[in-house]
């Protein structure tokens, strides 16, 4: 989910317009191969071959990397926490989609206007003017939908042209969760008279606790569920057997209405680790999913990684250094050991 406000970072290597003039213009050979598949270039295309090498390293799936760490614990909250009436996860993991999406899939699915800045060339990395590498793991959320799925969790790397710093890097890695509801699941007492879907007409109006057509009845509930479902996976993850303080600010982000939030204390300080909110009815529309409602959230992994192992800088998720990688040797996910390092930027 794209969780951020919109906008465009340029590196500092092209901070003046002669040097992005060349960036911009750089040529390419008639074809680019991703995955196995062949690409024609165009315009549009600008994935240059430090990126290339990138899509190679497949972090979250290297064996006692951090983010490898990380993920295989978020997961194992999903799986022990949300069980269905058969005994099966109530979740569907994601975790190998092809980063290369469609424009369709990354922006048209989920309503982005033609003209939005989050298209430009100077914020996404564009194999042609059809294809890019995704810059949210939302990108599969249409098709997911799509397929009948109500429950999931999408975990994957993300590409944007972010300024390189100790806090941003052009390639970093997110989960992605997203849940429906229709009528018979969220107001599970057939005898109460409530609905999803407002029926009275002076009802019909967008404010800031729900979205026009949905009942504040239903949005509450799922609202209810959303902040509960993410309140125990933070303090699963950073609370330790203690209590974490935290609180909700309400937000505004593209996909969600009504959207919060969510700041945690730790080790003394405030941090803000993700953001959510109920999905915007079209978007399920646009998925075939136009009898429900849902909610959605987004995390950065690199961030949250970052807080928990006192890691001062992004790039050192990308070291093939071994006194690094070693210190992260551990089997059990439920591992809370702090790490301490030296270790210098790839």
């Amino acid at each position: 989910m794209i969780f951020r406000n919109s906008k465009i970072f340029i590196s500092k290597k092209y901070t003046n317009f002669q040097g992005l003039g060349r960036f911009l213009s750089q040529k390419y050979d008639p074809t680019i191969n991703l995955f196995g598949r062949e690409y024609p270039t165009d315009e549009w295309t600008n994935i240059n071959q430090s990126i290339q090498n990138k899509l190679q390293r497949n972090l979250l799936h290297q064996r006692y990397h951090p983010l490898n760490h990380l993920a295989n614990k978020i997961k194992h909250f999903f799986y022990k926490t949300y069980i269905n009436r058969n005994g099966n996860p109530l979740f569907t993991i994601f975790d190998n989609f092809n980063p290369v999406v469609s424009v369709e899939q990354n922006f048209d699915s989920l309503l982005t206007p033609k003209d939005h800045v989050s298209r430009s060339k100077k914020d996404c990395f564009y194999v042609n003017k059809d294809y890019l590498l995704r810059a949210h793991t939302t990108a599969h959320d249409n098709e997911l939908i799509r397929s009948g799925l109500n429950c999931f969790l999408t975990f994957g790397d993300v590409y944007r042209r972010d300024e390189i710093d100790s806090k941003h890097y052009p390639v970093f890695h997110q989960c992605d969760g997203v849940r429906l509801f229709d009528k018979n699941e969220l107001f599970k007492d057939e005898r109460l008279e409530m609905d999803i879907f407002e029926k009275n007409v002076s009802n019909l109006i967008r404010t800031f606790e729900k979205q026009k057509n949905y009942t504040l009845d239903a949005s509450k509930i799922v609202e209810y569920d959303l902040k509960n479902t993410l309140t125990k996976l933070v303090q699963f993850i950073f609370g330790n057997n203690n209590k974490l303080n935290m609180k909700w600010v309400s937000a505004n982000f593209p996909f969600t209405h009504p959207s919060w939030e969510l700041e945690i204390e730790y080790k003394g300080n405030w941090y803000e680790v993700l953001g959510c909110g109920i999905l915007e009815q079209d978007i399920l529309i646009n998925a075939g999913a136009k009898n429900h409602i849902a909610w959605a959230f987004g995390l950065g992994l690199e961030r949250w990684a970052m807080i928990l192992n006192d890691i001062p800088d992004i790039r050192v998720f990308w070291s093939t250094d071994d006194g690094f990688l070693s210190q992260f040797k551990y089997e059990d996910p439920t591992h809370t050991k702090i790490i301490k390092y030296k270790v210098s930027y790839p």
